[in-house]
């Protein structure tokens, strides 16, 4: 089963903002454009037959509503982004530097302002992923977050243990994965 990754469109008023689960808008004229380049990338009949499912932010649900219309999405509360608990909606720099470096020396379990860890958001994506793999006969597309399509991306085995933490995932980019794949789930538990 293929799965194409979407990373939702720029958001408004996020520069040098910590957001995760902060429900950010996005302007007319970025989702017009997100909703352009990731029809240019994805076969349009894949488009067109493919269950289409949606983190329920906003910025994502917007695109995913372009991309599925007249058809409703599916909203996937496990498509959510990493919820940085007390750092949401602070800028990065009045975020401890000792909380930084604590992350930064255990991406896979340190929980971001106390909420979520990366290894927590991978059970979430495997869950996901497991029932979309049963439920879904051919082509699935996932309007979601940065975080999510890291851990994806890891647990198919395309992003190495020392690479997925900090791989770009611009906005607007589109990733196809086959869920088929045995490798998809649990492979990033190398990290553990």
């Amino acid at each position: 089963m293929q799965l194409y990754l979407i990373r939702h469109p720029r958001p408004s008023e996020a520069s040098g903002k910590c957001y995760g689960r902060e429900d950010l808008h996005v302007d007319t004229l970025s989702l017009e454009s997100a909703a352009l380049a990731v029809r240019a990338q994805i076969p349009r009949r894949a488009l067109r037959d493919a269950e289409i499912f949606s983190s329920p932010s906003s910025r994502c649900l917007a695109l995913a509503g372009e991309l599925a219309a007249p058809r409703e999405p599916i909203v996937a509360a496990e498509l959510e982004e990493l919820s940085f608990g007390s750092w949401e909606g602070k800028p990065w720099e009045a975020i401890p530097r000792e909380q930084l470096d604590a992350w930064a020396a255990d991406v896979w379990h340190y929980r971001p302002g106390g909420a979520e860890s990366a290894a927590m958001l991978a059970e979430r994506w495997n869950r996901w992923s497991r029932e979309t793999r049963r439920s879904v006969a051919e082509t699935a597309v996932a309007v979601t977050h940065a975080g999510v399509i890291r851990v994806a991306l890891a647990c198919a085995g395309r992003l190495s243990a020392g690479e997925w933490a900090n791989a770009p995932i611009e906005f607007g980019a589109v990733y196809c994965i086959d869920l088929a794949d045995r490798r998809v789930q649990g492979a990033a538990e190398s990290d553990r």
